[in-house]
C-alpha cells in the first residue's frame, strides 16, 4: 500500500440525521483482544489462548470546534449527562475509509490565551451482535474543501486574544452571583456504560448508560470571584466564543462544587488562583 498523506484522510461523524466534518489535528484507532493463557498439567508452556471478553476498538482525536452549524460531540455530551434513559445509541465514525459505531467515553476542552480552543475525545467501539467493531480499509480519499475558508476560520472556537487582554475573556464561568475572569480552562467529562451481552454473540446487543463525572480546572488572576470555596453546590456555565465573537458554545455544569482551590506566585509573575469544580450525574 502506498503512503497516504494526512490531507487525504477525512474524519466525519454521523449521528441521527446530522453529519459533521471534523477539523482534527490527529486521529488514532486502536484494537484489542482480551485473551487469557491456558495452562494445564502435562503440558509445558501455554496450551492455548482463550478469549475472556469481546474484541474492542477505540478512536481518539483532537480538534478545534466550529461553533456554527452542527456540533455533534457537544450535543451528545450535553444530552447524555442530563438523560434519565439508561439505554443509548452510538455515533457513526468514518476515518479515511475505516468506519465503526461507538459511544462517547470522554470529552475534554482546553482554552488558553492566544490559542484556538482544543478538544480531545475518545469513542469506544464495541460492535453489535455479530457486527465487528471496525470495518473497511484505510485508503486515500478525495476531500471536499470548504467554499468559504475565511468564514470557516472565523467560526472556530478561540480565546480571542484581542479582548482577552482587555479583561473581557470570551471564556467565562458564572455563578448566580458574579462572573470570574479566567486565564485558562481545562474541562473534561467521562461517561460510564455497561454492555449487555447475549449467549451466542461475541459483541454486545445493547448498552446501558449509568453515570458521568464532570470536572473543570480554571485559572484566574484574582481570588475572590463568583467561583468560591463554599462547600455547597451551584450551577456554573462555561462559554466559548468564536474568533469573530458572533457564535458561542455553552457547557453547563449542574450542582458543581469547588473541590479545591490554590493560590501561587513566583518571581517575575503575577499571583494566580486555580480552582477545580466537579459535578456528578
Amino acid at each position: 500500500m502506498a503512503s497516504i498523506r494526512y490531507d487525504k484522510i477525512p474524519l466525519t461523524l454521523e449521528f441521527g440525521a446530522n453529519t459533521e466534518k471534523i477539523i482534527a489535528y490527529d486521529c488514532s484507532l486502536s484494537q484489542a483482544a482480551d485473551l487469557q493463557p491456558v495452562r494445564a498439567i502435562g503440558f509445558r508452556g501455554v496450551s492455548e489462548q482463550t478469549p475472556q471478553g469481546a474484541r474492542t476498538s477505540s478512536v481518539s482525536f483532537s480538534y478545534t470546534p466550529v461553533l456554527t452549524g452542527t456540533n455533534i460531540i457537544n450535543e451528545i455530551a450535553s444530552g447524555l449527562k442530563n438523560s434519565r434513559a439508561s439505554q443509548t445509541s452510538g455515533v457513526s465514525i468514518r476515518f479515511g475509509g475505516v468506519s465503526g459505531e461507538g459511544l462517547l467515553s470522554s470529552y475534554s476542552l482546553n482554552l488558553a490565551p492566544y490559542s484556538p480552543a482544543q478538544c480531545s475525545v475518545n469513542f469506544e467501539l464495541f460492535g453489535s451482535g455479530q457486527n465487528i467493531p471496525v470495518s473497511g480499509e484505510l485508503k486515500s480519499q478525495t476531500v471536499s474543501r470548504s467554499s468559504d475558508v475565511q468564514a470557516l476560520a472565523s467560526n472556530v472556537g478561540h480565546s480571542a486574544f484581542s479582548s482577552f487582554m482587555a479583561g473581557q475573556s470570551p471564556a467565562t464561568i458564572s455563578s448566580e452571583d458574579s462572573t470570574g475572569i479566567l486565564q485558562s480552562v481545562d474541562y473534561s467529562i467521562n461517561f460510564e456504560y455497561e454492555p449487555v451481552y447475549k449467549l451466542g454473540q461475541e459483541f454486545p446487543s445493547s448498552f446501558l448508560y449509568h453515570a458521568a463525572t464532570e470536572e473543570a480546572r480554571v485559572t484566574e488572576n484574582v481570588h475572590e470571584t463568583g467561583i468560591s470555596f463554599t462547600g455547597k453546590n451551584e450551577n456554573f456555565q462555561l462559554k466559548v466564543k468564536s474568533l469573530d465573537n458572533n457564535s458561542e458554545m455553552q457547557i453547563n455544569m449542574e450542582r458543581a462544587v469547588v473541590d479545591n482551590s490554590q493560590i501561587s506566585a513566583g518571581a517575575n509573575g503575577i499571583a494566580e488562583t486555580s480552582k477545580t469544580l466537579r459535578s456528578f450525574y
